[in-house]
């Protein structure tokens, strides 16, 4: 009859037991992960924070009501947005609609264009009048790829019309 060949390891000690020890390299693995991730966004916050939030909750009212008064005056805002490439020049243009779709001029054409990722790069680029009733460009390019968030605003008066979208730029070409 075949010999049995017979368990002599110790299971007593716990670090001998390879199940012990593959759930401690696991809980170590998780940890570490974990701290480097807390770490990170800690390391690169963006610190977007609105500074002064209190005010602008107070003035939500207000931000409701020119919402309302916006459907109103019934503008159409339409952007003709290229491709963007980063870093390349494109010509943007807008053309204003009154809400029986006929063109008219403005006091002042806005883009402010926000990076949500680093507040250093917002910025805004007014935009020109070509000489067409309601038809406003400007050369525009963004310096770096990924998403960005576009705002077009114009003022008539004492009205302003906005309109906001996102975007993603992409690889030079």
């Amino acid at each position: 009859m075949a010999q049995l060949k017979q368990d002599t390891r110790d299971w007593s000690v716990a670090w001998k037991n390879p199940f012990v020890v593959g759930w401690f390299v696991i809980l170590t693995i998780v940890l570490a992960v974990n701290f480097f991730m807390v770490s990170m966004a800690i390391v690169t916050n963006p610190g977007l924070v609105i500074e002064d939030f209190y005010e602008k909750g107070k003035n939500m009212d207000a931000v409701l009501a020119n919402r309302k008064r916006m459907e109103q005056l019934g503008w159409q805002l339409n952007v003709d947005l290229p491709i963007l490439s980063e870093g390349k020049a494109k010509t943007v243009t807008l053309t204003v609609l009154d809400k029986n779709d006929q063109a008219f001029d403005v006091d002042s054409a806005i883009l402010y264009y926000y990076r949500p990722s680093d507040k250093a790069l917002d910025g805004e680029i007014a935009l020109q009048p070509t000489g067409n009733p309601g038809v406003y460009t400007a050369e525009f390019a963004l310096p770096l790829k990924g998403k960005w968030d576009l705002v077009m605003e114009v003022h008539r008066g004492d009205d302003h019309f906005n309109v906001g979208r996102s975007i993603m730029v992409q690889d030079p070409e």
